[in-house]
């Protein structure tokens, strides 16, 4: 079985592929294809050509001697693909890169293929929906805006280019929009409205319930997650984000629930703004 797997940029979708490496039949890819390379097929046809035949080409290397493109950091996909640390500019950057990853199972000939792509999946998951069986990771809105303000990357500055090059409605109104963080909050109604119009809800699984569940709340992708029972500690109150920002944001959210509507409520963005207080406080 080939799956989609997309997301809320920064909301958990590496960490979902770090787990479904672990699960016996599946195998889970981390962003592996050139999205440079896919903006310049003909849509719809040839851009799904391209996918089908990325698929098959891993599928069949995996069952020939267990190995992916994938990137990755020291040969293994990892729960989190940026720093933990802030660099001169105050940035976390990129671990990982392309490489050939080795995946020490013994898969059968049904195995899931699970392949990752945050922007340009969410872009075109309509016509994704079609062919694949699809999945999104979603994250409470406060901490992912605080995520963005961590890392370098193009929506820290209220950017997605390759999901632009597909969605061109998208792109006009982040072209049009000034205000940096006005932006990301185009950029997050946008992730949530598509998952909301295209997605049943029980394909869009919250990083809350990944962590909360052990692991087990990806057993929708893959029903071996079932039987996790795995400790995480959730990262939502990170000690990179900048505090300074948690009330600006948290009110800009409560402010407009139709951002986040069906997937987390104001009481919840509330709940994580008191646990920040409570942090610096050190209560």
């Amino acid at each position: 079985m080939n799956i989609i797997l997309t997301g809320i940029a920064r909301s958990g979708t590496t960490l979902t592929c770090s787990i479904l490496n672990q699960l016996p039949q599946c195998v889970a890819l981390h962003e592996p294809m050139n999205p440079g390379e896919l903006v310049k097929e003909d849509f719809p046809v040839q851009y799904i050509n391209k996918i089908n035949n990325f698929f098959e080409k891993q599928r069949q290397s995996l069952l020939r001697d267990g190995t992916a493109i994938s990137k990755a950091r020291n040969g293994k996909v990892p729960d989190n693909p940026f720093g933990s640390s802030l660099s001169f500019n105050e940035l976390r950057s990129s671990i990982v890169k392309n490489e050939l990853v080795s995946f020490e199972k013994k898969l059968n000939s049904n195995f899931r293929l699970v392949i990752k792509h945050p922007n340009f999946f969410t872009a075109t998951l309509k016509t994704l929906l079609i062919y694949y069986s699809c999945f999104a990771i979603v994250r409470n809105p406060l901490s992912v805006l605080l995520s963005w303000h961590t890392i370098q990357a193009p929506v820290n500055n209220g950017y997605l280019p390759f999901a632009e090059a597909f969605d061109s409605d998208l792109k006009t109104k982040l072209t049009e929009e000034k205000n940096r963080i006005t932006r990301q909050l185009i950029i997050l109604r946008w992730y949530f409205s598509i998952y909301r119009e295209l997605l049943p809800r029980h394909h869009v699984v919250t990083y809350e319930d990944i962590i909360s569940s052990g692991g087990r709340a990806i057993a929708v992708i893959d029903p071996d997650a079932a039987f996790l029972c795995q400790s995480f500690e959730s990262r939502n109150l990170n000690h990179l984000y900048d505090p300074s920002l948690v009330n600006y944001l948290a009110d800009l959210l409560i402010r407009d629930p139709s951002i986040y509507n069906g997937f987390y409520r104001v009481e919840e963005i509330e709940d994580l703004r008191q646990k920040f207080v409570m942090k610096k406080r050190g209560t």
